[in-house]
């Protein structure tokens, strides 16, 4: 490590040094007043966890933290930080001021009793610098997508258990003399039509010309099913536009007199 430099935290007339050297070493990213914005203006900005390198009266190096609150079960929540840049000026490259910088704010970890550190990093210089200098753990490679999607084969099999109590009398007359097809075009799933009528229901992938057309997201169809009261959820999602019928008013009052059958067949887990 260089005896030549100083480690300390961001005082308030670094910060004109500090955004002048940050810009200029990452200027295709950090341009115009990007750091005001990603530093001081950010609302979990804390500048004791800002750390600069000083040689006499010039920064030559400096290393951004930034608060978190991560959830990580429904259980455990930990106060971490998230590694932002780090940048030292090119003539005080390979001197030791990147590793000064980050032990100087582990030391910070400690005081401030944060439970977690993590950074994103070029894979090449996390093998060169974050991982051996640093001493950061580099995660399985790869990124896991959770995406929440409807499940229209579990549809499916509700309406065949729909249609078997339809069978033993179950609902008596309440079908009367339902004729209604209905088109959910839900963005991310494929559509899926469901015609009701006295014998209960079909359901396929077509989208025939329906006489009531429902449009949504996973997302809003997942919270009005979660809701008790699912008629208030739908007013509510109705009046924002993430929810849209379309149809005649005779289909639409004979969707709303059947909605039951609707409940019944998308209740439970289908997603």
């Amino acid at each position: 490590m260089g005896e030549s430099f100083v480690c300390r935290t961001l005082r308030e007339d670094d910060k004109e040094a500090v955004r002048g050297l940050v810009e200029s070493s990452f200027s295709i990213f950090l341009s115009g007043r990007f750091w005001d914005w990603k530093y001081p203006e950010n609302p979990s900005f804390d500048q004791s966890l800002v750390a600069v390198a000083e040689e006499g009266e010039k920064i030559v190096g400096c290393n951004h933290w930034l608060l978190r609150r991560l959830k990580l079960s429904d259980s455990v929540v930990v106060n971490g930080v998230l590694g932002a840049d780090i940048a030292v000026s090119p003539e005080y490259r390979k001197k030791g001021v990147g590793r000064a910088l980050m032990q100087f704010l582990r030391s910070q970890q400690a005081k401030r009793k944060l439970g977690l550190i993590y950074m994103f990093a070029n894979p090449e210089l996390r093998k060169r610098f974050h991982t051996p200098v640093g001493g950061y753990i580099p995660a399985p490679c790869g990124t896991a997508l959770y995406t929440k999607i409807l499940n229209w084969n579990k549809v499916k099999r509700n309406v065949a258990a729909f249609n078997e109590k339809v069978k033993l009398g179950e609902f008596g007359s309440r079908l009367g003399k339902v004729d209604l097809t209905v088109v959910f075009r839900v963005r991310g799933a494929p559509p899926l039509c469901l015609h009701v009528d006295g014998k209960g229901v079909e359901a396929d992938a077509s989208e025939v010309r329906a006489g009531v057309t429902v449009t949504s997201d996973v997302a809003t169809l997942s919270e009005i099913k979660g809701q008790e009261g699912t008629r208030w959820g739908m007013i509510g999602a109705l009046l924002t536009g993430r929810l849209k019928f379309r149809g005649s008013l005779r289909k639409m009052f004979a969707l709303y007199r059947n909605m039951w059958v609707f409940r019944e067949i998308l209740s439970g887990k289908i997603t």
